[in-house]
């Protein structure tokens, strides 16, 4: 529990302009997830902030060669990298026209 505590609140995200990065939620605790053509509709309607992302959590199957294991993925949307204002170590982040929607 310390871990996460002190990943999300005690030490600041390593980031530029951390601070300007902001989460909407919908509805109650169990009606969270906004839909795809939802978030297509809120990202074109903007108007109040520099850009949008979505993410989901997400199970995906893991499998090793000996035994499989469910893990734990975010789903994201292609703009999500660049709101962060970092570079990967290696490759590229996913762009806006790597976004293909759901499939």
């Amino acid at each position: 529990m310390f871990a996460v505590l002190n990943a999300l609140i005690l030490r600041p995200l390593d980031v530029p302009r951390a601070d300007s990065l902001y989460t909407i939620e919908r509805g109650g605790y169990k009606e969270q997830a906004t839909s795809y053509p939802d978030y297509l509709d809120l990202r074109d309607r903007n108007r109040s902030f520099d850009s949008l992302a979505a993410y989901m959590l997400a199970p995906v199957g893991l499998d090793t060669g000996k035994n499989p294991s469910q893990a734990w993925t975010y789903e994201v949307t292609g703009t999500t990298s660049t709101h962060w204002g970092i570079q990967p170590y290696l490759g590229r982040f996913f762009h806006g026209a790597d976004e293909h929607g759901p499939k």
